[in-house]
């Protein structure tokens, strides 16, 4: 469209200049009522000038609104996705705390009733609490 306006201006401003050109040559001819129409030609092109001029205005106008619509749907997305990975990470650490929470508890009461000398990780700890627990509740039901 920027291409368009600039061939269109070049093209209207030729023609400003040829129209005055012939204007001066029928004016230095003497023939009779060439000012009018030269007068009538020069008002045609004045008015496609300032219809040019309120059209390219109005093109720059549309296309700095286009820009800005889409900056602002672009902004919006981002703000969406952003919020979407702010939620689906609050809610994974939320799943985690219990577990965490639970994991935690267990390695405490492991530790108080599993040899605390012994060197084992956390998790072992954990394993051999519940291990134990499950052969308590085993021999509870079959004794």
């Amino acid at each position: 469209m920027k291409q368009y306006f600039k061939q269109f201006e070049e093209k209207l401003q030729i023609t400003e200049e040829k129209l005055d050109i012939l204007s001066e040559w029928h004016i230095a001819k003497g023939h009779k009522g060439a000012a009018e129409i030269a007068e009538e030609c020069r008002k045609a092109v004045t008015s496609l000038w300032m219809e040019f001029y309120k059209l390219s205005v109005a093109y720059k106008e549309a296309e700095v609104s286009h820009k800005d619509y889409l900056e602002n749907n672009v902004k919006y997305v981002l703000e969406r996705v952003a919020a979407q990975d702010n939620m689906e990470k609050s809610i994974n650490e939320t799943l985690k705390r219990p577990r965490q929470t639970l994991f935690e508890l267990l390695n405490t009461i492991s530790r108080k009733t599993v040899n605390i000398n012994q060197e084992a990780s956390d998790e072992q700890f954990v394993y051999n609490y519940l291990l134990e627990l499950v052969k308590k509740d085993r021999e509870a039901v079959y004794d």
